[in-house]
């Protein structure tokens, strides 16, 4: 089995993972508590991409722009899309990261950190580091959001609570 193969296989739990993000950024207002910084909060901006598959081909659906895209999104969903690629903004303490997050491989594309202002006198190398540290932190948030998720999708209360209201929060769309 190719690598390709392992993460097509895999690919629903980064496109649940998806949809569930925008699910508690509207209804929780994308507010999670991490193990080491806090609380961070994650909402969707500006770009959903939606996928179905079906005997003739790949359906994709790309939907951008300010709240009018969220319902045609939202449509997308309850006729069985699902997000692929989202662009999203993402708040631990007082940083702000953007980023497309990819469901397939979840990696980061078109990622942006708050910027760093250098002090005339300071360690050049010292920005750096900060740079470093600050890609650091958003991937280990988003790492501990991931593993809230996932815990939540390994036990009963899924079942239970959570992908009842999931469905729900679909078919009541925008």
């Amino acid at each position: 089995m190719t690598l390709l193969d392992k993460a097509r296989k895999t690919e629903f739990l980064g496109r649940e993972f998806l949809l569930w993000l925008w699910f508690r950024s509207e209804t929780d207002r994308g507010i999670f508590d991490l193990r080491d910084e806090g609380q961070a909060e994650v909402w969707f901006d500006g770009k959903i991409i939606l996928q179905s598959e079906s005997d003739r081909g790949v359906d994709t659906i790309t939907c951008a722009g300010e709240a009018a895209y969220m319902r045609e999104a939202r449509l997308a969903l309850s006729m069985e899309k699902d997000i692929t690629r989202a662009a999203l903004k993402l708040m631990v303490g007082e940083d702000a990261f953007s980023f497309v997050l990819d469901a397939l491989w979840m990696n980061f594309n078109s990622f942006k950190a708050p910027k760093i202002v250098q002090d005339k006198d300071g360690d050049p190398d010292g920005l750096f580091y900060e740079k470093i540290f600050l890609i650091e932190k958003a991937v280990s948030a988003m790492d501990d959001i991931f593993a809230l998720f996932i815990n939540l999708r390994t036990s009963s209360e899924w079942s239970d609570t959570e992908r009842p209201a999931l469905v729900k929060w679909i078919r009541e769309g925008g």
